[in-house]
């Protein structure tokens, strides 16, 4: 499948992200430390969206129940282990960010 264009690099600073839908998906796209990142706008332990919480470092936590995860692996930092976000390949090029495979929709 054709890489789906998500982001520009000039809109995500260092701890930043933004929101964007593919397929019916909603994905966070953003940038924690230093690299480039792309999670599904969900939090696996209350189902609700997580881009309403707050970045710091690679760490990104639901407003809901405080739960944390990792962005760039997807670990749940906080609460309980079993529970992660689902990460999403990312690539950077030409200072645009591309999702390598659009999403199922569900």
């Amino acid at each position: 499948m054709t890489a789906q264009l998500l982001a520009s690099t000039a809109d995500l600073a260092e701890g930043e992200f933004v929101t964007t839908e593919v397929d019916g998906t909603e994905i966070i796209v953003g940038k924690a430390d230093g690299r480039y990142f792309a999670v599904e706008d969900l939090c696996p332990h209350a189902y609700v969206n997580i881009s309403y919480g707050s970045l710091e470092g690679c760490e990104l936590t639901c407003p809901w129940h405080g739960y944390s995860f990792d962005v760039h692996s997807g670990e749940c930092l906080t609460g309980l282990e079993s529970e992660q976000l689902t990460t999403l390949p990312v690539e950077e090029r030409g200072g645009r960010i591309y999702l390598k495979q659009a999403p199922d929709a569900t």
